[in-house]
């Protein structure tokens, strides 16, 4: 008897020293892969003496932006410069007007305003995929 319960503390060592061993190889990215969020647009302004659009990341990784496009309904494109990159938790407000930019406030340079009351703003990545949308469609 006294053997037999032996014999089960040394596999269950031996199975934890095991699994401990198949671990190590395991990095956090593999542990967290896929719970990544989104870049997702935040909010938008249709006001006349400040129209944007304000783009998020709330992920984990910084995201590039180049060959990235913010698009109205009626195809007025933004195109963000190469090597433009959100940093995690960071957003970012694509105001329609002229302006300085900074990492925090984007310039399309327009003198004309874009976004009409209710307008969907589209986000799409290099890949011509669509990343986001606001307002949401259902």
């Amino acid at each position: 008897m006294k053997n037999s319960k032996f014999v089960q503390i040394v596999l269950l060592i031996s199975a934890l020293f095991l699994g401990l061993a198949v671990a190590e190889d395991v990095t956090p990215g593999d542990i967290m892969h896929g719970t990544d969020e989104a870049v997702t647009i935040t909010g938008l302004s249709y006001a006349d003496e400040d129209e944007w659009v304000e783009i998020a990341n709330p992920g984990m990784a910084s995201q590039d932006f180049t060959f990235w496009t913010l698009v109205d309904e009626e195809n007025n494109t933004y195109s963000f410069s190469e090597g433009f990159v959100l940093t995690p938790g960071a957003a970012v407000k694509v105001h329609t007007s002229q302006g300085n930019g900074t990492e925090n406030d984007l310039y399309w340079g327009r003198d004309d305003l874009v976004w009409d009351d209710g307008e969907v703003a589209t986000l799409i990545d290099a890949n011509s995929e669509i990343v986001a949308q606001y307002p949401e469609s259902s």
